[in-house]
């Protein structure tokens, strides 16, 4: 069996959490995140010690989900460049589609004063997905003007789409993610995806501090800046920097050999 599978089966054992009552009990929409990339045999460890306090959502039997984004950037890659070189003030926007019960979002990302994230969210509809519809160009101003007075706004348009599965563990205020079978796209239509032996995790609690961080930490592993939309644009864009992301994309990332059609970025 391999490390994907029995990690997958062990994730079946766990108790359910519906999603309303994660949403109720860890929304989080104001948090502190903390992300490790980590392999299979790492993953099934840290996930067998969560098993026993934390929950696995669980929605119409399934407990691994699909999830489909479209990131929006300026031509000269601003959101880009503000995470690489880690200002103060700075955001990510995307449209998002949860596959398999066909909700569709579109999301704002800001960093707040204390370095903890901030998510907004404006509900979308399907053919919306990888637009900027007019509801989200005065949402977006919206969500900035409240966190970073003053910034200005650049023009935006689609630059990147991820899509990759997900499980999510929950108990109290701490939401742990682990993303997998990850690949990238830009209107050129290439790929590019986490190496198969890997997985990231997330960590999301009210002070950076949760139980996963805990065992990871006693494990030795350390949390790395490892934002999906930053590592997608430094494999796919020739013109984007990437500085202190070499390592992290020659170490944990490669091009996977993909059969299926290739679709456009701009449509769902």
């Amino acid at each position: 069996m391999s490390g994907q599978a029995a990690f997958l089966d062990l994730v079946e054992t766990m108790s359910p959490i519906a999603l309303d009552e994660l949403d109720a009990s860890a929304a989080l929409r104001t948090r502190v995140d903390r992300k490790y990339v980590v392999d299979w045999a790492m993953l099934e460890e840290v996930a067998t010690g969560l098993a026993i306090s934390h929950r696995a959502l669980n929605i119409d039997g399934r407990r691994a989900f699909t999830y489909d984004s479209v990131y929006f950037d300026s031509p000269e890659l601003w959101s880009y460049r503000a995470h690489i070189q880690q200002r103060r003030r700075r955001y990510k926007a995307r449209s998002r589609r949860y596959v398999e019960t066909d909700r569709h979002m579109f999301e704002v990302k800001l960093k707040g004063n204390r370095g903890e994230t901030i998510k907004r969210q404006l509900p979308y509809r399907p053919d919306d997905h990888g637009r900027l519809t007019d509801e989200a160009r005065a949402f977006l101003p919206e969500c900035l003007r409240a966190t970073y007075p003053g910034v200005e706004l650049p023009e935006l348009a689609p630059t990147l789409r991820t899509r990759y599965r997900r499980t999510t563990f929950a108990h109290a205020s701490e939401r742990v993610t682990i993303d997998f079978d990850l690949t990238f796209q830009t209107h050129r239509e290439e790929r590019l995806g986490l190496a198969p032996g890997y997985a990231i995790l997330e960590s999301k609690s009210e002070h950076g501090v949760g139980e996963a961080d805990r065992t990871l930490r006693r494990l030795g592993v350390r949390p790395i800046a490892c934002s999906k939309y930053c590592v997608g644009v430094g494999l796919l864009r020739e013109d984007a920097k990437v500085n202190e992301l070499r390592w992290l994309l020659k170490r944990y990332f490669t091009r996977p050999t993909l059969s299926e059609g290739r679709t456009a970025l701009a449509h769902g």
